[in-house]
């Protein structure tokens, strides 16, 4: 679970960082560079504000309500999230208006936030008491490490790759290719749901 999040976390501090540059890019570059800017940022803005608020509560809520079952829905939840944000991202990088990647971008951002709370709630449960503070400062410490220390490289460098064949829409396919590690997400995190009911009942 800690390597699946870390994956995602890539993608998505990549895709944070990389987004306004995309909307500038690849449907303001008419515009002055100030200007161009300022309507990237309120963009990335509504789509980090609503997809990312909704994502977060809903993943926590869908996880305690499935779990009840079966903890197993603590992994599997963020797990069928991962898999259904890759086709949304690619539609969003490949929509024809603004309009529509805003809205094609929010719901992978809100699938890609889905497994913050089923996954601290099941590391929590899953730590004896006396080393949770110990197994969150791990956990986290890989996550930021793999997914800001690496993702926002990971997707500029790529982009820089691809500009020769691609020019300013680079960084497009950029996002493309690096929504692929949501993939890999989601199968670990269904990896981990394959033992997580039996490591929390012994826990």
């Amino acid at each position: 679970m800690t390597l699946g999040a870390s994956c995602s976390s890539m993608m998505g501090y990549g895709v944070f960082f990389w987004v306004p540059s995309f909307f500038r890019r690849s449907f303001f570059s008419d515009l002055g560079l100030q200007d161009a800017i300022i309507q990237s940022g309120w963009l990335f803005g509504a789509i980090l504000f609503v997809g990312g608020s909704l994502g977060i509560i809903l993943g926590g809520v869908l996880g305690d309500l499935m779990g009840k079952g079966s903890k197993r829905m603590y992994a599997i939840v963020p797990a069928v999230a991962f898999f259904v944000t890759y086709p949304f991202y690619i539609a969003g990088v490949l929509a024809p208006t603004p309009l529509v990647a805003v809205l094609m971008f929010m719901i992978p951002t809100g699938l890609g936030l889905a497994w913050l709370g089923p996954t601290l709630s099941a590391f929590q449960h899953m730590a004896p008491p006396n080393m949770r503070s110990m197994a969150s400062a791990i956990f986290l410490l890989i996550n930021n490490l793999v997914g800001i220390g690496v993702g926002v490289y990971a997707l500029g460098e790529l982009s820089t790759l691809l500009t020769p064949s691609f020019g300013e829409e680079a960084l497009r396919y950029s996002i493309m290719i690096g929504a692929t590690l949501y993939l890999v997400a989601g199968a670990l995190f269904l990896i981990g749901a394959r033992t997580i009911a039996k490591d929390w009942e012994e826990a």
